[in-house]
């Protein structure tokens, strides 16, 4: 595979960009990049709250040779690596995250398009690092800006059915992914995992349900970030999962 070769300009602090994008004699660092074959420029967007290195208002600018193309399912392009590509090197990746004391965010991916609204944003165009290639031509102004979506993880609710047989919120946890009990042969008893803060007085751990009716059994982690995202919109389907658990009375 040809070794792809980058310019990086960043990282950037986007309030000084301005001042640190003007090189010497009037031309720009993007003049002088150009002038060197590199007329493509990548912007990673890690949007408001995204961190580069743990480090806040970066952006990461990126300049390609417009000679760097290679052919891929009959497409000719510039192959772009993601920031945190083992291709790149140790020295060479970033650490993309978002900063939240509280909530734990996990990226979906990276988007050509981003659009505001009432519940915040939704995106388009998810960029597939291992198929898309970079046609030059399509730029425009030689930039492709590529935009980190940003999702919290879920909120898992549990529900028990009460002596009168209505289900009642009996605990919650934020998750990505939802650890469920597993048989402990050795002890012969519940591994309770994620569960194991849930007040049960006494009672033992049956089952788990993604519905009312207990026609939906769950027997495996529940993998949030993979059945409850919608990677097309790069948004949650539900922010919230609810979870039915049943129980058994513990013998003496």
């Amino acid at each position: 595979m040809k070794k792809i070769i980058i310019k990086t300009v960043c990282a950037i602090l986007l309030m000084a960009f301005a001042v640190s994008a003007v090189a010497c004699g009037g031309n720009t660092i993007y003049d002088d990049l150009a002038e060197e074959g590199y007329a493509v420029r990548v912007r990673f967007d890690v949007g408001e709250g995204g961190l580069v290195n743990e480090t806040q208002n970066v952006t990461i600018v990126e300049a390609y040779n417009v000679a760097d193309v290679v052919t891929l399912n009959g497409k000719t392009g510039i192959r772009i690596l993601e920031p945190g590509d083992p291709a790149r090197g140790k020295d060479g990746a970033f650490k993309v995250s978002y900063s939240d004391e509280k909530v734990l965010y996990f990226s979906p991916g990276w988007y050509t398009s981003r659009t505001e609204t009432e519940n915040g944003y939704v995106y388009s165009g998810r960029w597939d690092f291992e198929k898309d290639l970079l046609d030059p031509a399509t730029l425009e102004n030689g930039e492709l800006v590529l935009y980190a979506a940003w999702i919290p993880s879920f909120t898992y609710e549990f529900y028990s059915q009460n002596e009168a047989g209505v289900f009642e919120l009996i605990g919650s946890k934020r998750k990505i992914d939802l650890e469920l009990p597993e048989w402990n042969t050795r002890k012969e008893e519940w591994r309770m995992n994620d569960l194991k803060d849930l007040s049960t007085d006494g009672k033992i751990f049956e089952a788990a349900y993604l519905d009312e009716a207990m026609t939906l059994p769950v027997t495996d982690t529940i993998d949030g970030d993979a059945d409850y995202v919608d990677y097309a919109k790069g948004i949650a389907k539900t922010p919230v999962i609810k979870v039915y658990i049943t129980w058994t009375e513990a013998t003496a």
